[in-house]
Formats: C-alpha cells, sequence, structure tokens
C-alpha cells in the first residue's frame, strides 16, 4: 500500500491547527483532561508551563493544536508542537512537560485511542505492497501529515452536533487509522496486529504486566506465556519499551504509588504493599530515586500544589482492571484494558 501523505501547506497548516485549537478551548472547560462522547477522543488544556510529570500513556496518537510539550522515554527525548504528531505504539509509562502555556494562549491537546482490532482488520484490508520492515521502539514524533489533522479536525468537530456522533465517529476513526497505516508509522502499527511477529507478543506481555502490576509476576512465567525463551523476551521487551520487564512493572507501581499518596492517602507502608512491594525501605529507595522525593513528603497530598497532579489539573493516572473491556490483537485478546486519567 502506497502512503498517502502530501506536502504541508504552511497557510493551510495554520489555519487547520487554528481551527483545531478554538474546538478544544470550546468543549474544555479548564486545565486537565477532558473526556469526550465520541469513543477514544480525548481533549487536553494547560494554562501553564509544567513540571516533568510521570505518566502512563495507552496507545494514541497525540495532536497539539497549540503549544509544545517534551516527551522523554529513557535516554530519547522528543520534543513537538502543532506541526508534528506523537505516537504511542504500546502502553508506555513515559515523562512528560508543557513547555508553552498560558491563562491567555493555553496549551491545547488531543489524544485518539488507538483500536488493535480495527488496525488488523485494516491492515488485512489494505495490505502493504512495500513490506516496509518496523522501525525499533514504540514511541515517535513525526511531521503532521495534513489529512490526519483534517480527520481529527472533523472527528473534534463532531462534538458540537452530539447527535451525529454514533453514526458518523466510527466512519472518521476508520479513515485516521486508515491514513496512519497508510503514513510513515504504518509498518510500526502493522508490527503490533502481526500475531506472528515478536512485537504483537511483547504487547500482549505488557498487558498483563498493566493488568497484574501489584502482583507476583516471574518473567521466566511471563516469557513463557507468550512463547519466547528468557533472553529473547528481554531483548524484545526493550527494543520496545526502552526498559526491562522489572523495570516497566517497577514504573507502573511507582507512579500508581505517587497517584495513591497525592490523591490523600498517608499510610506509606500500606501504600507500598497495594501496589505489590514487600519491602517499604525499598518502595522508599526507588520512590525517591524516580520522583526525587520521598513517598513522606508526598503523603497525605501535602505536594499536591505544584505537584504532578496539580500541573495537571485534577485528573490523574490511575491503572484499573476493567473486567467487561478487552484489546484484541489480531481478533485475539491480549488483556484488559488500562483505565488511564491525566493525558499530557
Amino acid at each position: 500500500m502506497n502512503g498517502m501523505t502530501g506536502p504541508i501547506v504552511p497557510h493551510e497548516q495554520t489555519r487547520h491547527s487554528e481551527v483545531l485549537a478554538d474546538l478544544i478551548a470550546r468543549h474544555t472547560s479548564g486545565p486537565g483532561l477532558t473526556s469526550t462522547i465520541v469513543p477514544g477522543l480525548h481533549l487536553f488544556r494547560a494554562d501553564a508551563p509544567s513540571s516533568p510529570t510521570h505518566m502512563l500513556y495507552r496507545p494514541s496518537i497525540c495532536l497539539i493544536a497549540q503549544g509544545a510539550k517534551v516527551t522523554q522515554q529513557g535516554e530519547t527525548t522528543l520534543r513537538y508542537g502543532p506541526a508534528e504528531m506523537l505516537l504511542v505504539s504500546v502502553s508506555l509509562p513515559l515523562t512528560v512537560q508543557i513547555l508553552d502555556a498560558s491563562p491567555d494562549r493555553p496549551h491545547l491537546a488531543l489524544h485518539v485511542d488507538l483500536d488493535p482490532a480495527l488496525i488488523a482488520t485494516l491492515a488485512l484490508e489494505f495490505p502493504d505492497e512495500t513490506e516496509r520492515a518496523a522501525p525499533p521502539g514504540s514511541l515517535a514524533v513525526t511531521t503532521l501529515d495534513p489529512m490526519v489533522l483534517d480527520a481529527a479536525t472533523r472527528l473534534t468537530r463532531l462534538l458540537d452536533t452530539p447527535q451525529h456522533v454514533p453514526a458518523l465517529a466510527p466512519g472518521v476513526v476508520r479513515e485516521l487509522t486508515y491514513l496512519l497505516l497508510a503514513g510513515p508509522e504504518g509498518a510500526r502499527l502493522r508490527a503490533l496486529v502481526r500475531t506472528a511477529g515478536q512485537t504483537a507478543r511483547i504487547v500482549a506481555a505488557i498487558e498483563r504486566l498493566v493488568h497484574d502490576y501489584d502482583r507476583p509476576v516471574a518473567m521466566t512465567t511471563l516469557a513463557a506465556s507468550v512463547n519466547m525463551s528468557v533472553s529473547g523476551f528481554h531483548h524484545h521487551f526493550k527494543a520496545v519499551t526502552a526498559m526491562s520487564p522489572l523495570q516497566y512493572q517497577k514504573r507502573l507501581r511507582l507512579q500508581e504509588a505517587r497517584r495513591l499518596l497525592l490523591g490523600g492517602a498517608s499510610d506509606v507502608t500500606g501504600v507500598s504493599s497495594r501496589v505489590g512491594y514487600d519491602s517499604p525501605s525499598q518502595f522508599s529507595r526507588e520512590y525517591r530515586r524516580l520522583f526525587g522525593v520521598s513517598p513522606r513528603q508526598d503523603r497525605g497530598g501535602q505536594r499536591a500544589k505544584g505537584s504532578d497532579s496539580h500541573d495537571f489539573g485534577s485528573r490523574e493516572v490511575r491503572l484499573t482492571r476493567m473486567n467487561d473491556i478487552s484489546d484484541h490483537v489480531g481478533g485475539r485478546p491480549v488483556g484488559l484494558a488500562l483505565g488511564l486519567e491525566g493525558l499530557g
């Protein structure tokens, strides 16, 4: 399948971004994440720059209509604004920072969740004739295709006519997903749903770690569950996420612990146990290493002002088990969905 991307005309790009910014501003009531009646569409607003904030992103694309942001994964730092698009192809713990925002000119962005089942369907319907190899990693910033921007704008504009959402939104989401598959990151998305490929196996392991983040998971068992050797599993997991499986699980646990503490929990030992730590002292050491403060400094929401929670409004990262929802890769379940509140 040949890509359908075209040259970006600067004045058209600016005009579309301005239209999208106006839509997001009208449909957000204040700073933070706003869920919408359009399935998979989330709007975000920030009225001030933020400090680096740890968040868990699920597979999605992010478009910034106004402002700028930095996203970091391991040693990789990506900056993007209205002319670019962020693609997150698997659930990833990331560090994000809003760079450009003020009450008069807020940071305005949207996220659209990626549906693996829809990606798989379109990948079969429209095979890639060039058989492009998937690039390494699961995080990318690319030049924003004007057709993708147009589709995202039309999806957001449906918020003005909610009665049309059930009939029109699925078609726009299908169009948007097709454009992503046809674009420069199409090979990365196809790798996710190629059931015989290594990436799809790692996605299944990631979903299990997300679902069972607070439970002991032996890496030998996890590797065997996706039919991989332990050494091969570690190699491919790090290639996809830029961290080892144990580092990934640790990041999930610590981010959930911080959410609990900033949300009002005061029992540090109880929180450490709740997120899966057997040793409170180990928990405290690793918490300070990641966040730069001790859990006791965060407990009971003592640092809520100026903290991650404040920077991104009242909505925060939350890991939930949603027993009635499952994602699919190639038509088969890969794990329970991740509830996430607080996108940047």
